[in-house]
């Protein structure tokens, strides 16, 4: 605007909208110095500091404005009614982001906190990228695109599919909404990153050690629930969180070939996904440390006691020091542990998504729809039992 000047000679940014001879000045909610705009470019130029911020909600706001204008066409609105739309952040608004930003709000009790926030910080990220994207853009070109931008920013190939994971399961979101006609991910396959892209997670060979080591009990307490908890995982691929809700109700028995064989089974708090843990190893089975007469009667018991994230870490890294093991081990990567060595061994893919509780897309139910129990069981007694013999 020219008729107002802050005292530093700043002059407010406004989109100027005018209607049945009428107009109206909407403020963007900041300020720049003349010397900093663009009138050809209708940009804030680079001599500005916040120069990236205020071009986006600029670009933001208008088109708003502009999908709001063709959405009534026919009848164009007056200043009035262009304004209580303009300043509805859902009315007339064809942009992506603030569809799953509403949409999010409906997730907080279904969802756990972790996932919400990856969920955020995926859309903030790809608002750097591309501050406004309208649903008409969402296609696969703009996928391929995505993931080029992603891998020019450096980012390792797991980071990049998890993201499309992501992405993927909002665009969901639009399509069940009827915001979209199809899901662009029908033509761009996610791939599952087996070996995981750093040399810190351990062989059988470093399990060998772990599990000689937890069995003569040279460490006591904390230091022992831990190492148990993380051999456990290794050979199962049970996360950490599902570490503080396993009881031995979860364990159910299961007949295979006249002999009689346990399944860890629960639903992930983070995908709520049913995963099914077959403990046919007596190793493993003695991690569960289960009681006799006393456990049968008590259902609800927890097999384990975890100890909180940043103590559990701290052991680690103390234990693998204590040992000669050189690798930078944090208790999540005792799943990347137990997927290298699965994939090794030549088990499923299903065998192994299903222990590990993975949800991919809307297609889980799908894959696990012939997979019974015996199944599970017999895979890993065919290509995986746990044993401290060379």
């Amino acid at each position: 605007r020219s008729n107002y000047s802050t005292k530093d000679g700043k002059r407010q940014l406004c989109l100027r909208y005018t209607s049945f001879r009428q107009t109206t000045f909407l403020g963007l909610g900041f300020s720049v110095h003349p010397r900093n705009w663009s009138v050809k470019r209708e940009l804030v130029l680079s001599g500005d500091k916040n120069y990236q911020h205020y071009n986006r909600i600029i670009e933001e706001k208008f088109h708003k404005a502009e999908c709001i204008l063709w959405a009534h066409y026919d009848r164009p609105l007056s200043k009035r009614e262009f304004i209580d739309k303009f300043r509805d952040k859902q009315h007339g608004n064809t942009d992506f982001y603030v569809f799953i930003e509403n949409e999010l709000k409906f997730l907080e009790s279904t969802r756990a906190k972790q996932t919400l926030s990856n969920y955020k910080n995926l859309i903030n990220k790809m608002r750097e990228w591309k501050p406004t994207l309208p649903f008409k853009e969402l296609t696969l070109e703009f996928i391929q695109r995505f993931h080029n931008y992603e891998i020019e920013c450096g980012n390792q190939q797991s980071t990049i599919y998890k993201k499309h994971a992501n992405f993927k399961f909002l665009l969901g979101l639009a399509i069940n909404k009827e915001q979209l006609v199809k899901n662009p991910y029908e033509k761009f396959p996610i791939k599952k990153i087996i070996k995981a892209q750093n040399s810190d997670i351990l062989n059988e060979e470093e399990l060998k050690i772990l599990q000689y080591t937890y069995d003569n009990k040279k460490y006591s307490n904390g230091k022992r629930e831990v190492l148990r908890d993380f051999l456990f995982s290794c050979y199962t691929s049970l996360s950490y969180v599902e570490f503080h809700n396993v009881t031995y109700g979860d364990l159910k028995p299961v007949t295979v070939n006249n002999r009689i064989f346990l399944l860890l089974c629960n639903e992930r708090q983070k995908t709520n996904v049913l995963y099914k843990i077959p403990i046919v190893s007596p190793v493993v089975e003695q991690l569960l440390e289960r009681e006799t007469s006393d456990t049968d009667k008590d259902s609800s018991k927890k097999i384990f006691s975890p100890l909180a994230n940043q103590p559990t870490n701290r052991y680690l890294k103390e234990i693998m020091k204590d040992l000669g093991i050189s690798k930078t081990i944090t208790f999540h990567l005792a799943r990347h542990t137990f997927r290298t060595i699965a994939a090794k061994k030549d088990i499923r893919e299903s065998i192994a998504e299903r222990m590990m509780g993975h949800a991919e897309g809307n297609d889980i139910r799908d894959i696990y729809t012939h997979l019974h129990d015996e199944d599970i069981i017999e895979e890993m007694l065919n290509k995986w039992i746990v044993s401290l013999k060379d």
